[in-house]
C-alpha cells in the first residue's frame, strides 16, 4: 500500500466528533485493514492545539503540546498504507501554520478531507458551542458581533478563519491536486448519522459495513434554546472564576454535555430573516467547490440553506419559566452526581488506606525476616 495520509481538518460542528468516535471504534480492525488511527481524542486535540500556537487559549502549557503534531506524523511516516488525522481545530489554522502543519508530511501522499454543513446550521451550532466554551453573548450580540462579515473582533475573525469554507479549503489545499482535495456534505437534519460516515468512509478507504459507525450517544450533544441560554446565564454568573482547561473539564463535559441535554427543549435555528442572507453564502460555497474542481462526496445543493415551513422562534425568545424548570431540574441532577463522585472519592480513600496498612505490615515482616 502506498503512504497516503488523509487530512480531515473540519470544520467544527459538521460532524466531527461522531467521526472521530467512529473512527476510535473501529481503530483495531481499521489497523489490520491498513488504516492507522494513530492517537486518542486528547493527542489529537493537543497535536491540533500545536499547529494552531493556541496552548495559553486551551490552559495548556507550551511543553504539554510541543512536538505533539511531530508524533503524529513520524507515526504517519513509519506506517505503510493509510493514516486518518482528524480534528476541527485544524481548519482555522493561519496559511503560515499550514505550510508548517504539511511540511512535516512532505513525500506522503496528503489528502484534504473537509466535512461541511449549510451556513445557517453552522451558525446556530457556533453560537451553542461557544456558549458550551464558556461565552455569554445572547444569539443576537452573536450575529452582530460575530456573524457580521465587517465584524473585526478577535472571536469574528476566528469564526470566518474556521467557518469560510472556500478559505478553509484554499488554506489547506492549496498545494494539493484538486482530486485530493475531499468536501463530505453532512446529510439535511434528521438523517441516520450513518449516511455522513458511509461519506467519510468511502473516502478514506474504509468499507463502512465492515466497520460500523458509532452510536448516537458519540455525537456532540446538542441543546435547546431553553438549556442554551440557562448555560449562558450561568456562564455569566461564574464570571471567568473557572477557566480552561477546568472550565471544560466540570463545565463542558459534566454540565453542558451530560445533565443538560436530558432536557430537551426546541433546538436552536437562526431567525428566519437570516436565511436570505445565508443562502447567497451557501450558493457562493457550492460555487467556489464546484468552480475549483474538489472532489464532492453527497450534494453541493445542501449547502444552500432552506428556511422551515414554520418559522421557529427566535433563540433568545426563552420563556423564564421553562429557564426555571430547566435550572432546577439540572440542580437536582448535579446533586445526585455530586453525592455519587464524594462516594467515589470515599471508596478511593478507604482502598488507599487499607493499601497503606498492607505495606506497613508486608515491611514489618520483610524486617523480621532480614533480621532472622
Amino acid at each position: 500500500m502506498s503512504q497516503r495520509v488523509y487530512l480531515h481538518v473540519g470544520v467544527p460542528k459538521s460532524g466531527t466528533t461522531f467521526l472521530q468516535a467512529s473512527l476510535a471504534e473501529n481503530k483495531p480492525a481499521l489497523k489490520e485493514a491498513g488504516v492507522l488511527y494513530p492517537s486518542g481524542h486528547e493527542r489529537m486535540f493537543l497535536a491540533a492545539v500545536d499547529v494552531r500556537g493556541a496552548h495559553k487559549a486551551w490552559g495548556r502549557t507550551r511543553a504539554e503540546v510541543d512536538g505533539a503534531w511531530d508524533t503524529l506524523c513520524r507515526k504517519a511516516r513509519a506506517h505503510d498504507g493509510v493514516t486518518v488525522i482528524s480534528h476541527e481545530l485544524l481548519g482555522g489554522a493561519s496559511l503560515h501554520q499550514v505550510t508548517a502543519a504539511l511540511t512535516m508530511l512532505r513525500g506522503l501522499e496528503v489528502h484534504l478531507v473537509v466535512t461541511a454543513r449549510d451556513p445557517a446550521r453552522q451558525a446556530a451550532a457556533e453560537w451553542q458551542e461557544g456558549v458550551k466554551h464558556g461565552r455569554r453573548l445572547t444569539f443576537e450580540q452573536f450575529r452582530q458581533r460575530v456573524l457580521d462579515s465587517a465584524g473585526e473582533s478577535d472571536y469574528a475573525r476566528r469564526y470566518r478563519a474556521n467557518q469560510d469554507l472556500p478559505a478553509v479549503l484554499s488554506r489547506w489545499g492549496g498545494t494539493l491536486p484538486p482530486s485530493r482535495v475531499h468536501v463530505v456534505t453532512c446529510p439535511p437534519p434528521d438523517t441516520d448519522p450513518r449516511v455522513l460516515w458511509e461519506r467519510f468512509a468511502g473516502v478514506v478507504g474504509a468499507d463502512p459495513e465492515r466497520f460500523p459507525a458509532a452510536g448516537p450517544a458519540a455525537a456532540n450533544s446538542s441543546l435547546g434554546t431553553t438549556e442554551v441560554d440557562l448555560l449562558r446565564r450561568v456562564n455569566v454568573a461564574l464570571a471567568k472564576r473557572l477557566v480552561q482547561p477546568e472550565y471544560g473539564r466540570v463545565v463542558k463535559q459534566v454540565y453542558a454535555q451530560e445533565i443538560l441535554p436530558a432536557r430537551r427543549s426546541a433546538r436552536a435555528v437562526v431567525p428566519a430573516g437570516m436565511y436570505d442572507d445565508l443562502a447567497v453564502v451557501g450558493e457562493r460555497w457550492a460555487k467556489e467547490i464546484d468552480r475549483a474542481g474538489y472532489a464532492v462526496h453527497g450534494d453541493l445543493a445542501s449547502l444552500v440553506p432552506v428556511a422551515p415551513a414554520e418559522p421557529a422562534p427566535h433563540p433568545d425568545d426563552v420563556d423564564p419559566r421553562d429557564v426555571l424548570e430547566s435550572a432546577t431540574a439540572a440542580t437536582a441532577e448535579l446533586l445526585v452526581e455530586l453525592q455519587r463522585r464524594g462516594a467515589d472519592v470515599e471508596r478511593l480513600e478507604a482502598e488507599n488506606a487499607r493499601l497503606r496498612r498492607k505495606r506497613k505490615r508486608l515491611k514489618r515482616r520483610l524486617r523480621v525476616a532480614e533480621d532472622d
